[in-house]
């Protein structure tokens, strides 16, 4: 269920991509690589366009039921997720999570710099038909259980109008059976999150 009131830019939605994804792409093996916990991984975003909070499953009319938003935020709390953020649910198949090589991802070229074997940053530039701009971040894994991506993109559109998107990311083992819902979950919303 992807309802919205507002169109990201594609440089804007680079960005979040390439947050959400950082731990869970699909890259080709090589020797800069995360070490992580296999298994399903549970996170939340918090993004803001313009200054502007983005909307979450939880404020989109209709996409839960009160119930549901209740088990829901009462899960991502016990697993130590911010509540209210957007949630998102990943299967990561192997220990190792193979840093991406500087590549080109939806019109945005991407660096990243591993700092040591858990944290680094990353930039990119961006440029596309409707928005182009420059961004960095960071990435810190804790005992391969645990990780938080920051990033933070400027830019403008085409038509000349200011772009500032920022995103925190929390993510979270919750364990290495990725087929079961996390405790807590209605298996229909862990759906939704995937």
């Amino acid at each position: 269920m992807r309802a919205s009131r507002f169109r990201l830019s594609s440089a804007a939605a680079s960005a979040l991509a390439l947050s959400l994804g950082l731990l869970t792409l699909s890259a080709p093996a090589q020797a800069q690589s995360i070490s992580v916990k296999p298994g399903l991984w549970a996170s939340a975003s918090v993004n803001t366009l313009n200054g502007r909070k983005m909307p979450t499953i939880f404020e989109i009319n209709g996409a839960l039921t009160p119930q549901q938003k209740s088990s829901l935020a009462a899960a991502m709390a016990k697993v130590g997720l911010p509540t209210g953020a957007s949630p998102h649910l990943d299967c990561q198949q192997s220990p190792e999570f193979a840093l991406p090589k500087p590549q080109s991802v939806d019109d945005c070229t991407t660096q990243v710099k591993p700092g040591d074997a858990t944290s680094g940053t990353f930039t990119m530039s961006c440029k596309s038909a409707t928005a182009s701009g420059m961004g960095n971040g960071s990435y810190q894994v804790t005992d391969k259980s645990s990780a938080t991506v920051k990033v933070t993109f400027k830019g403008t559109t085409a038509q000349g109008m200011p772009i500032t998107y920022e995103s925190t990311s929390v993510h979270k083992w919750i364990g290495s059976d990725c087929s079961a819902p996390p405790p807590g979950i209605d298996p229909s919303v862990a759906e939704l999150l995937q």
